[in-house]
């Protein structure tokens, strides 16, 4: 029985969700909710910081385009100079056609920068916004591993109920021992898989916190709001709206900019005829090819969306409908043991039952709510499921 000691209060507590820390000093602890997290996020994420930068460098690198096109024409100039001085025509020659085929980058490259810098903004943005879709996950994550200690919790209690039932059965001899070991062994198991749980939700507890860039604090996850009556008006709006707003397209807008830019001139410098005008021809075409692609498979993947939706919304109802059907058969049991018909294992039994599926019903809930904000955030323009 040693490894039974203390395995009921182990799984109180992390039915309460808060393992270990019922009885700790909560100074210097931070309650997280769910809609705290892009603030935090965008405000002291070490990522998001990182992406500024870059976003800032990228600018940088861009911001001495002019200055740099001068400093090559007046090297040109002091090239034309000095050739009009006498010296080497073939040395002077060399320089020359370096520092043309430069300067021929450096302003093609202008003319780009726009397109370039436009989108250096937008995978900035995607990569913030990657960061706070991250750790939403994780916040869902947490409790949806919470729930699942609960019911693992209720499990061995349930087992242990029955061990020592077993075991005064064993005593009168109505039972092997054998029965007895296998019971054990299932509690050993479910003790193992509670163990293994917790250690899951202290992984994305410190996940968490490393993503929120907060390590003085303890952190402490809040469940998840309900949003049972979500409801998609005008699936044509907001697919529209999606399209407008996605980050993949805009994207590829801008890589069609970049081509068409090539295009002209390739022609302008090579002639419709010439091997780079057809290259960056196909280019552009495949560039075209690809956003239509992608607007079929926003489509695609926005009506599977939806019926993903509707599928969690089903099976809700269904789950409330047998946490309903669940009660009465509490209530039933209940009153069958006060009448003496059943004993208060059998109700233990009906208890656990009910408690059970009322955890299913929270996880069918915390299944919708991570639907819905999948949907928000695809009108928001980012794609896929976190």
């Amino acid at each position: 029985m040693k490894k039974l000691v203390g395995v009921s209060l182990l799984s109180a507590m992390l039915i309460l969700g808060q393992p270990l820390m019922a009885f700790a000093d909560t100074t210097g602890s931070r309650m997280i909710n769910f809609e705290d997290i892009e603030t935090i996020i965008t405000e002291q994420n070490l990522e998001v910081q990182m992406n500024e930068n870059e976003r800032l460098k990228a600018y940088l690198d861009f911001s001495t385009l002019k200055r740099d096109i001068r400093e090559i024409e007046d090297g040109l100039e002091d090239i034309d100079e000095e050739r009009d001085r006498g010296g080497s025509a073939i040395g002077l020659g060399a320089e020359k056609r370096i520092l043309l085929d430069t300067l021929k980058q450096l302003e093609r490259t202008q003319v780009d920068r726009p397109t370039l810098e436009a989108m250096a903004d937008l995978n900035a943005s995607i990569k913030n916004v990657s960061q706070i879709r991250l750790a939403e996950g994780k916040f869902i994550g947490y409790n949806q591993s919470k729930l699942g200690s609960a019911d693992i919790s209720m499990a061995i209690d349930n087992l242990q109920k029955q061990l020592f039932t077993m075991q005064l059965q064993e005593s009168l001899g109505l039972v092997s021992h054998n029965s007895i070991n296998d019971l054990e062994t299932k509690l050993v198991d479910m003790q193992t898989k509670l163990q293994s749980t917790k250690f899951q939700q202290d992984s994305i507890e410190r996940e968490l916190k490393t993503m929120l860039n907060d390590q003085e604090n303890i952190i402490v996850i809040e469940g998840i709001p309900s949003d049972e009556d979500f409801v998609i008006k005008d699936k044509d709006a907001d697919l529209e709206k999606a399209l407008e707003n996605s980050y993949s397209l805009k994207l590829l807008e801008q890589q069609i900019v970049i081509a068409q830019s090539a295009l002209d001139r390739a022609k302008k410098d090579n002639g419709m005829s010439s091997k780079q005008y057809k290259k960056a021809n196909y280019d552009l075409t495949n560039a075209n090819l690809k956003l239509n692609l992608q607007k079929e498979a926003l489509k695609t993947g926005y009506y599977t969306m939806v019926d993903n939706i509707a599928n969690v919304q089903s099976d809700l109802r269904l789950a409330q409908q047998s946490l309903e059907d669940q009660k009465v058969k509490l209530s039933e049991a209940q009153l069958k043991m006060g009448l003496g018909m059943i004993s208060k294992l059998e109700v233990d039994n009906a208890t656990t039952n009910y408690q059970v599926q009322e955890n299913a019903v929270k996880q069918k809930q915390i299944d919708l709510f991570n639907a819905k904000c999948n949907y928000e955030w695809f009108l928001k323009g980012i794609s896929g499921i976190q």
